[in-house]
């Protein structure tokens, strides 16, 4: 793909990707009034536990399959081989634990759903087949385009049918339904290669490539498919370890106070790791510093300060926005904060082990991260549900700072120079997080205005301060 189309398509994932979040954000107003706090908890559950399973499955040959270069048709061939071999197995599988899992997880319709709706799993493997393919052909502008029919379909679906059946498998079918619109968008686009796909699997020989696939790259599959296990596994830990131990209705208040945060951070994460990774990819270790640099600058002048103010609004606001029901979710938005505010420094800067060909790294990473945030969720549940997630997004924020100075040693900066960076550049957030302590006493609009008001004058002075550093950085981030 010539240089032109490649940024269009990363143009049409930007634009895309902030629509999606758009609506998804405006959708969630609706599940929070007409779903129960039980019926959000176990979506939640249910949702992260098909996304694990379709995350593992594949044992990460879809990613091999993008990567590779010299035996491409013999990659494909072995991604369709697992999709078929998996799906069959996955079937099987779910359809037998689903009583166990309603067990395990404390709600009886957990294993109801699991147990009619376990075909959802396989159309799951099948979307991050034909995904594949489509990366690998590099159509980002079909997979914008196909994203958005499926978020668009199930939300206006969700919105007229909700309204009049408040059902939690309604619900649950819609957003499948949603996925299996873009699968066959996908699988449309590439129709002629997964037929001859098809017509080479009904061949006796061609069932070797799989095994000859899997030994001949055991050690980068087994690498990849660990270090998505286990982030996926760590990253949803509260919902994964606390889920056993909690009823439904703690997850749909972990659930809804991390998607009022969470989306919004979603949607800047998204458009900046698209950004960031062709520009790395393109850069030598200085300049990746320079630019990571400006951009840690941007997340505690600009990000985070905004990110505070708009937690500070849900705060007085999720009540009158939501309903009373949601009351108890209140005191949770501030731990959000911390764990999405921190993964700011994490995200972004992903694919820096990668590129330095350390993927190790980040696998060690990946494995005491696991062990130090399911310690802190299990030490907190001692004291309380609040408590446990507090100490998981203080373990959080721990090993998000540990990956941006593992990167940047990886790019050969000096530790010390690298703990400066992070903690100038976060002197505008505990200015603002000062000024919100202060304010938070005053009446709800005499607080808020207030608290506006200063954030805007300390991003101001930021870039007064810089010399008109901070709008550079700005114009980073837009790739201008």
């Amino acid at each position: 793909m010539d240089k032109p189309a490649l940024i269009s398509g990363i143009r049409w994932t930007l634009f895309t990707s902030f629509f999606r979040r758009t609506i998804t954000l405006l959708l969630f107003y609706f599940l929070a009034k007409w779903l129960t706090k039980d019926d959000l908890g176990v979506f939640r559950e249910y949702s992260l536990i098909l996304a694990f399973l379709s995350g593992v499955t594949l044992l990460s040959l879809d990613m091999h399959y993008i990567i590779e270069q010299k035996r491409r048709l013999t990659g494909l061939l072995a991604l369709w081989q697992s999709v078929l071999l998996a799906s069959a197995v996955w079937l099987i599988i779910l359809t037998l634990a689903s009583g166990l899992l309603g067990k395990l997880y404390q709600s009886p319709l957990l294993g109801s759903l699991f147990l009619w709706t376990s075909l959802f799993l396989v159309l799951e493997i099948w979307r991050k087949a034909v995904r594949a393919v489509a990366q690998k052909n590099r159509q980002f502008r079909q997979l914008a385009l196909a994203e958005t029919a499926n978020v668009v379909f199930y939300s206006l679906l969700t919105v007229c049918l909700l309204f009049f059946w408040r059902y939690l498998w309604l619900y649950l079918v819609l957003f499948y339904l949603g996925n299996l619109v873009e699968t066959i968008w996908l699988w449309r686009l590439n129709s002629s290669a997964f037929h001859r796909i098809f017509r080479n699997l009904l061949r006796k020989a061609r069932w070797q490539v799989l095994r000859l696939t899997l030994l001949r790259n055991r050690a980068f599959l087994s690498v990849a498919t660990l270090v998505t296990g286990i982030n996926q596994f760590s990253g949803n830990a509260p919902v994964f370890v606390l889920g056993l131990l909690v009823s439904p209705l703690y997850m749909g208040l972990f659930y809804f106070a991390s998607q009022l945060i969470g989306v919004p951070v979603g949607m800047f994460t998204t458009a900046v790791n698209q950004v960031f990774f062709p520009v790395f990819a393109g850069q030598k270790d200085g300049d990746i510093h320079k630019t990571a640099s400006r951009y840690v600058r941007l997340i505690g002048a600009v990000g985070l300060p905004l990110l505070m103010l708009f937690g500070f609004i849900l705060m007085h606001a999720t009540v009158w926005l939501f309903g009373s029901k949601w009351q108890q979710a209140i005191p949770l938005i501030p731990v959000m904060f911390l764990l999405f505010g921190s993964s700011l420094y994490c995200n972004p800067l992903s694919g820096i082990p990668f590129l330095k060909r350390k993927p190790a790294w980040e696998l060690w990473w990946n494995i005491i991260g696991l062990v130090v945030r399911v310690s802190a969720l299990l030490l907190g549940m001692r004291v309380s549900f609040r408590e446990a997630l507090w100490l998981y997004a203080y373990a959080s924020a721990l090993m998000n700072l540990a990956f941006y100075l593992m990167s940047m040693k990886l790019l050969q900066v000096k530790l010390r120079e690298s703990l400066t960076q992070v903690c100038v550049g976060l002197i505008p957030t505990f200015l603002f997080a000062l000024v919100i302590n202060l304010v938070r006493h005053h009446p709800a609009w005499q607080s808020l205005t207030l608290a506006t008001l200063f954030c805007a004058l300390i991003i101001l002075l930021t870039d007064l301060v810089s010399g008109g550093k901070l709008r550079s950085d700005i114009r980073l981030l837009l790739n201008k």
